[in-house]
């Protein structure tokens, strides 16, 4: 078994890791700081899980250690993945950034399109890697100011997702690294690198993700930790194994006789899935020579399973909560690396996540709250197209009022609605259209509101939580005619639990800061976005701030 393979057994073994040591208080500036992300970690999940985190693990050590900020949540209402990636590197909600959803409707392309999609070349031996790129991203990220300012710094972000690694490193990074299930290796592209890094190519050829085929996950802790949970509920996905099971412990096989597409996408769903981006992010470390000399470099990391295993078990899951224990050892691990290859106290580090998750609506229900799922989009839709229909009358065969539905957002085709009311100016049609949209749709079933987005938008327009929320993810190039709201711990879909709410279990998140002579146990009421992180590390370096950041820096975390 190679080096790497090795290492990985040994942490998901169930044996403790040496005693954590606290970081010395920072130098003036940091040879590295770290951007970590924890894909899916909603404040109420971490809260559940924390009475069950190890003494010497990595959750511990950044409450002891560090600054943990109790109210940390995203001003937008689009609680996804891409979004809230680009709000940790920019510090800037969606309406400035651009990333209003993992994917949107474009207007002018007439199709969906991909947040991190675009044309864009492959390296040579990574053809896997091609067409992806950060050009839809439009504002600055910490990386960005980082390598204008320092000359020399690098930059390096690795997630298992593409959009994770490419929304926190952004278009100045010397590499942003991602796993591809279709064949399991860690790729980049011609966006950064001329060539494949000789370090990124050694980890694919040491084939550590092979290295897990036939490993058993099992339950990692006492029973204790799982008290209360049900470990085989008939809404949860089957592991993706072939064996039609819901519980564990199970065989990562992918239900193949050897490493496969289907092993792959089977790990990323499993607790393997984040000790793989952290074996990465520290042979990029090592490879890139990150913290080693007095010219200070970025890191950015991004744990993306706990994300599917939420999504296809349910954050309330034996899975879910086993793989957060097990990401408590990955952390544990990752942050002793760090001490041994950069030096304790000479790096700072900040950890967020990207969104929260609400429960299962099942689960939920179970327990006395209403809530439910279905096809929700699908029925508003046809609400409003029928409504449209009677106030504007029929249509010929083919044609549609509606263009285009989902990510809660509908979108009008402005061309029909011309044509059915030519004597009336276009902007005026479409506004009333998206009244008579929204309220149709509000009457639907698992909908709690509906808004025409020009009404959201206007001058002195009624404001409250919800409606402030969805403003600040709505970017005006990019936004539809009517936005969508769920009714709390309501699902749009057949995944077990998902995310993309403007509530509050979506938007509420964890957040530490650690090192670089953050105050040690400290725990802030102070509210804060996700993106705080980019603005607290540019102090770190000296470097001015993402220029379209918000949170600014309390006295308690100002260099002294």
């Amino acid at each position: 078994m190679n080096r790497l393979a090795a290492s990985a057994f040994v942490l998901l073994a169930p044996s403790l890791s040496p005693a954590q040591r606290p970081a010395a208080p920072a130098p003036s500036s940091p040879r590295l700081v770290v951007l970590v992300s924890v894909d899916q970690l909603a404040a109420w999940v971490y809260a559940q899980a924390a009475p069950h985190f190890a003494g010497d693990g990595g959750f511990r050590r950044l409450e002891q250690h560090g600054v943990q900020f109790l109210q940390c949540a995203y001003q937008h209402a689009c609680s996804e993945t891409g979004p809230g990636h680009a709000t940790i590197s920019t510090g800037a909600p969606a309406a400035a950034h651009g990333i209003v959803r993992n994917q949107w409707y474009s207007v002018d392309d007439k199709k969906v399109v991909y947040c991190v999609g675009h044309e864009q070349a492959a390296l040579d031996d990574l053809p896997e890697g091609k067409d992806r790129g950060p050009d839809r991203l439009l504002a600055p990220t910490l990386g960005d100011s980082v390598k204008a300012h320092i000359p020399g710094s690098k930059v390096l972000s690795v997630s298992w997702k593409d959009r994770s690694a490419i929304l926190m490193g952004g278009r100045a990074a010397d590499a942003a690294v991602w796993c591809e299930n279709s064949t399991g290796r860690f790729v980049t592209n011609s966006f950064w690198c001329e060539k494949t890094p000789p370090w990124l190519a050694d980890f694919n050829a040491s084939k550590v993700v092979d290295s897990y085929f036939g490993w058993v996950w099992d339950r990692f802790a006492g029973a204790d930790a799982y008290a209360g949970l049900v470990d085989d509920r008939p809404y949860e996905f089957v592991h993706g194994n072939g064996s039609k099971q819901r519980t564990l412990p199970q065989p990562m096989t992918g239900g193949k006789e050897q490493p496969s597409s289907a092993y792959y996408t089977e790990l990323y769903a499993s607790p393997v899935g984040n000790e793989l981006v952290r074996l990465c992010a520290e042979a990029g470390v090592r490879g890139m020579q990150l913290g080693e000399d007095a010219v200070p470099d970025l890191l950015c990391v991004s744990f993306s399973s706990t994300d599917l295993m939420g999504h296809y078990f349910g954050p309330d899951s034996v899975e879910a909560r086993d793989g957060l224990l097990r990401l408590d050892r990955t952390l544990g691990r990752f942050l002793q690396f760090l001490d041994g290859a950069v030096g304790a106290g000479r790096y700072a580090l900040f950890l967020t996540a990207d969104h929260g998750v609400g429960p299962t609506p099942e689960w939920a229900r179970a327990n006395g709250v209403d809530a439910g799922r279905g096809a929700l989009s699908t029925m508003a839709r046809a609400a409003a197209e029928a409504a449209l229909r009677q106030r504007y009358g029929a249509l010929p065969s083919g044609q549609h009022y509606l263009t285009h539905v989902g990510e809660y957002s509908m979108f009008l085709s402005h061309e029909v609605l011309a044509a059915q009311a030519p004597d009336a100016p276009l902007a005026q049609v479409v506004l009333e259209a998206s009244r008579v949209a929204a309220a149709a749709a509000a009457g639907t079933k698992g909908i709690a509101a509906a808004y025409a987005t020009a009404d959201l938008m206007a001058p002195g327009a009624q404001d409250d939580a919800i409606r402030t929320a969805i403003r600040a993810a709505l970017h005006p190039d990019r936004a539809g005619d009517v936005q969508l709201v769920v009714k709390p711990y309501w699902l749009d879909g057949t995944l077990p639990a998902s995310h993309g709410t403007p509530h509050a279990y979506d938007r509420e998140v964890v957040a530490f800061a650690y090192g670089g002579g953050a105050p040690q146990g400290l725990r802030l009421t102070r509210p804060i976005t996700p993106g705080f992180g980019a603005v607290w590390l540019a102090l770190q370096l000296g470097v001015p701030r993402p220029s379209l950041a918000v949170d600014t820096v309390p006295e308690e975390l100002l260099p002294r």
